[in-house]
């Protein structure tokens, strides 16, 4: 393992170091972890990150899996105990797993070489057999052993791939880690629910409960002996919170899921929910070391933990926003900003997968039977678009996001979103990341029959307004509806109607039902101004699914793209009609 690479190093530093540093007292033992989650194969850097500094918004580049590597390596060195730990969704997000399949991901995984993984809800974006694929390119090296972790992951022995012969066949439920003459054990936690509805795992893999899933292997490590005990998980920062309290004899949790950046850094414009770590008290009475590392290779976190025996005596640690060497120098000194060179071979890998992506993104993916006119708001008026039809290019967009989220009652988007009309005749990835190019997720929003009603009225009336735009207008699947705009604002939109098993049922005002959006409209933004609002009273979950993602996903399996035979917008009067 890479650990044992820079075992040399680490030993040379702690030479030179020795004379500062106050050794541990007998019953003392301290553990680093440097951990990541959620980088969703965003390998590259984000070239333009906003930071606010002094008086100024900065444009930095920030970090990328290269500085992951090379973080991580200077951690490994510079501390005596060290675990490297994943805390899942590796995979989906970004066109590097689109074309290689979680490939290019485990590659650079490789290079860091963690000491532990545990699976998230996006590795089964694929089903079993598409997570199988990622997990046996990430165990191609023989210097590298990740240890796979997923206590509560239960495909069915003989039906599933990742369970050919037995249920550990792929994966196990915890690992223990032999760190200097200590043993620590580390379980993996992935969200059960979340996972089987929003996900695509096989069908009889089944997810049991969290809190009951830990508790079990806590004990069973317990009767091994094993009392330095932590979770790997995947089930969002609240959960954690939740779980560290209601559970004896847990010391760390290592979380994702939720994207939560913690540290200090809130005045910088960036999104801190707490302080790194955050510490809490066990179901013991005893402290908890809880620590996230925000997402998309952004963040690493270097969470030092101290013992006592075999109780938590002090939580500690920072967490590292990785800068471009060329960033700044006052930034570059600022406590949880951290200027690293990327890795030399990190570098070299991603600069293989980059050089294929350009000729890979011609794959054909999906035949168009025929052309489909993209129309923003209205019916279109273009040749050989079919009279009076609305946007048969939204249509299929908004077809594919509602595949993506099956428990999803209807999708609703907005005319601006989708941005090229789709030629007869063989459907590229490229094709698709034209059509859709933004950097949008999909989010599933909680959402009653009166407020589907209003965002409608909203988008309209942005659409008509001098200072607004026609991209706001509404475009769906699984929903339909009339619109008069002749009408006064609020009396636009009528005939609400969504599809359900049995046949189109009128919108009822105070059902709740469960839309799917893109991340752009769950701000408020483009006139839809009640999404904000639902978005910050914490009834919208971003799925992270790339919405292009979910229209290559949808078009490789529908492989013949239709004319759609339905639109939402049933009837359409215009002003002065």
């Amino acid at each position: 393992m890479k650990l044992f690479k820079t075992a040399a190093l680490g030993a040379a530093l702690l030479g030179l170091l020795s004379c500062a540093q106050t050794p541990d007292a007998p019953d003392e033992f301290e553990l680093t972890i440097a951990h990541i989650n959620d980088h969703h194969s965003n390998l590259l850097p984000s070239e333009s990150t906003k930071i606010n500094f002094r008086g100024e918004e900065l444009s930095v580049e920030t970090g990328g899996f290269a500085r992951v590597v090379a973080q991580i390596e200077q951690i490994r060195a510079a501390n005596q105990h060290v675990l490297a730990l994943h805390a899942g969704d590796a995979i989906t997000g970004t066109l590097f797993y689109t074309i290689f399949n979680g490939a290019a991901d485990a590659a650079l995984m490789n290079q860091v070489c963690f000491d532990a993984f545990a699976l998230g809800n996006h590795e089964f974006d694929n089903g079993d057999a598409g997570l199988k694929e990622f997990l046996d390119s990430l165990a191609l090296t023989d210097e590298c052993a990740t240890q796979v972790l997923a206590a509560n992951v239960q495909p069915e022995v003989g039906v599933s791939p990742l369970t050919p012969k037995t249920r550990w066949d792929s994966f196990k439920p915890y690992s223990i880690f032999k760190v200097g003459d200590q043993r620590v054990a580390v379980i993996g936690i992935d969200i059960a629910v979340k996972t089987k509805n929003s996900s695509q795992p096989d069908a009889t893999t089944v997810f049991a409960d969290e809190l009951e899933t830990a508790a079990f292997y806590i004990e069973e490590l317990r009767q091994q002996g094993v009392e330095k005990i932590g979770l790997l998980s995947h089930i969002q920062y609240k959960n954690d919170l939740r779980l560290a309290s209601q559970l004896p004899a847990v010391d760390f949790i290592i979380g994702g899921d939720s994207h939560t950046l913690l540290g200090d850094y809130a005045r910088y414009g960036l999104p801190t929910v707490g302080p790194y770590p955050m510490q809490v008290m066990n179901a013991d009475g005893e402290p908890v070391c809880i620590a996230h590392a925000w997402q998309y290779s952004q963040v690493v976190g270097e969470l030092q933990i101290r013992f006592n025996g075999d109780a938590v005596s002090q939580c500690g640690g920072q967490p590292h926003l990785l800068l471009s060497t060329e960033a700044p120098q006052a930034l570059q000194q600022t406590a949880g900003f951290t200027a690293v060179a990327e890795d030399a071979e990190a570098t070299r890998l991603l600069v293989h997968y980059q050089d294929d992506l350009a000729a890979l993104t011609q794959t054909e993916i999906a035949t168009v039977a025929e052309r489909l006119c993209l129309k923003r708001m209205g019916p279109t008026t273009l040749p050989g678009c079919g009279e009076g039809r609305q946007s048969d290019a939204h249509a299929v967009v908004a077809e594919a996001f509602l595949a993506s989220a099956p428990q999803a009652d209807f999708a609703l988007q907005n005319g601006g979103g989708v941005r090229t009309e789709l030629q007869a005749g063989p459907l590229t990835i490229a094709d698709a990341y034209q059509l859709l190019p933004f950097a949008n997720t999909l989010v599933e929003v909680q959402i009653s029959g009166a407020e589907v009603k209003t965002v409608l009225e909203q988008a309209i009336d942005y659409a008509l307004s001098d200072t607004g735009s026609d991209g706001g207008y509404p475009h769906g699947a699984g929903i339909r509806f009339d619109v008069d705009l002749t009408q006064p604002n609020g009396e636009r939109v009528s005939g609400l109607k969504v599809k359900t098993d049995a046949g189109w049922q009128s919108l009822q005002p105070t059902q709740s039902y469960t839309m799917v959006t893109n991340s752009f409209l769950a701000s408020g933004a483009d006139g839809w101004r009640l999404l904000g609002e639902l978005n910050a009273d914490g009834r919208i979950s971003d799925t992270y699914v790339n919405y292009a993602q979910s229209f290559v996903d949808w078009a490789r399996t529908t492989k013949i793209i239709t004319r759609p035979t339905e639109h939402s917008t049933q009837s359409y009067r215009a002003v002065g009609e």
